[in-house]
């Protein structure tokens, strides 16, 4: 057996008894004060320095290999909140934070991410060059990586390549899910204001009808992806909200839309507010009516490096055998933001690993029934820290 993984497997129960306390005490993104002084406080017995000037609820562990050779600074990334949702699991660690859980499995990369960490300080010995552990807050509010990066996270030292490991329960346990290039979308909102002039809804004639106006915009919009688009471009326009009015006879003098937008076309993500922009002016003017855009940009879609792949593909063979790597269906319209740490660094991919028990009901993320699959801690560790190995000679 795999080393690591042997010595991963010796640990079950301590990093099984990490996860539960952290599943038992959820909290949201940027508020995730009592987890990071948990994590900090595990890094330190290990023997790790931690970083320091990071985002208020993010963690940073910097290990440095004591063997001589390359000065390659390799990263590791887990998300670390929580969801706003009451769980029903009933367990006896369910959350004690009322309407608060860890229902896609945050709990468990974080401590898949602390038993690396502690596999790797154990075999300082056998490595070169640095690792960061990086334990991020807020993914699930899209903006946890963004706040590490514009505090520095991968700098000082520079870093040079860095994954992550997202558990997928519609893999078996430990079973590792690749994909080669573009495989989460971008994600963008956008917020549309129409205004026009109201009425009674007996005499429309009289007015600037501001929701009849948006409908057809609405409609309009679509054509972006139906017909300015190449039908192989994974691209989508998806108009989500809609308010307007007050009561059956009153046209409403003003119309709020909201939306998103997905992507895995860089360039043409780009080009999305300026497409937009151009049906919205074109349709309002026709119906006499003025508007409000905003465009907001998310994060940026996820771009797998082939080589990055190749590398973890490696290392998940040597802990668990060629036959525990299976290629994703995908490209996914969801959206990571892992983006922001891939979109700066070449050297960079994301991945999924099992978590579903044979015999038991898959139960999806973000339910309120979801419990992560302890038994999967002992192979994702094993798996970050001999990518670290292999990367650091």
């Amino acid at each position: 057996m795999n080393e690591l993984k042997s010595l991963a497997l010796a640990n079950a129960d301590y990093f099984t008894k990490i996860r539960r306390h952290l599943h038992q005490n959820p909290e949201l993104g940027h508020q995730e004060h009592n987890t990071s002084a948990f994590i900090r406080k595990e890094l330190e017995s290990y023997g790790i320095e931690l970083g320091t000037n990071i985002a208020p609820t993010g963690v940073v562990g910097i290990l440095k290999g004591e063997k001589a050779g390359s000065d390659q600074v390799t990263a590791l990334r887990a998300d670390i909140d929580a969801l706003p949702i009451l769980e029903k699991t009933g367990l006896e660690y369910q959350s004690a934070v009322e309407g608060l859980m860890h229902a896609c499995g945050h709990d468990g990369h974080t401590t898949m991410l602390l038993a690396a960490a502690k596999l790797l300080a154990d075999k300082r010995s056998e490595f070169s060059g640095t690792v960061k552990f990086i334990f991020q807050p807020a993914e699930e509010r899209l903006n946890g990586a963004i706040t590490m990066v514009d505090a520095g996270v991968l700098e000082d030292p520079k870093v040079d390549s860095i994954i992550a490991l997202h558990s997928w329960p519609h893999l078996p346990t430990g079973m590792l899910g690749i994909w080669d290039g573009a495989y989460y979308a971008s994600g963008d909102s956008f917020k549309i204001t129409v205004r026009g002039s109201s009425g009674h809804g007996a005499y429309p004639h009289r007015t600037k009808d501001a929701l009849l106006a948006a409908s057809h915009m609405v409609v309009a919009l679509q054509a972006i992806t139906s017909r300015q688009l190449d039908a192989i471009e994974n691209t989508v326009l998806s108009v989500c909200t809609f308010h307007a009015g007050t009561a059956f006879n009153i046209i409403p003098d003003t119309v709020e839309i909201e939306g998103t937008v997905r992507s895995h076309n860089r360039d043409i993500r780009e080009s999305m507010p300026g497409r937009m922009e151009k049906i919205i002016r074109g349709v309002l003017s026709a119906f006499d009516c003025d508007y409000e855009f905003d465009y907001v940009k998310g994060v940026s879609p996820v771009v797998n490096n082939p080589a990055t792949v190749a590398d973890v593909v490696e290392a998940a063979t040597q802990v668990n055998g060629a036959d525990s790597i299976v290629t994703l269906p995908g490209p996914v319209m969801g959206s990571e933001d892992f983006a922001e740490y891939n979109a700066r660094v070449e050297d960079s991919a994301i991945f999924r690993i099992g978590i579903a028990k044979e015999g038991e009901e898959e139960i999806a993320l973000h339910n309120e029934c979801f419990n992560y699959n302890d038994e999967t801690i002992p192979y994702g560790a094993a798996i970050l820290a001999q990518y670290v190995l292999n990367k650091n000679k």
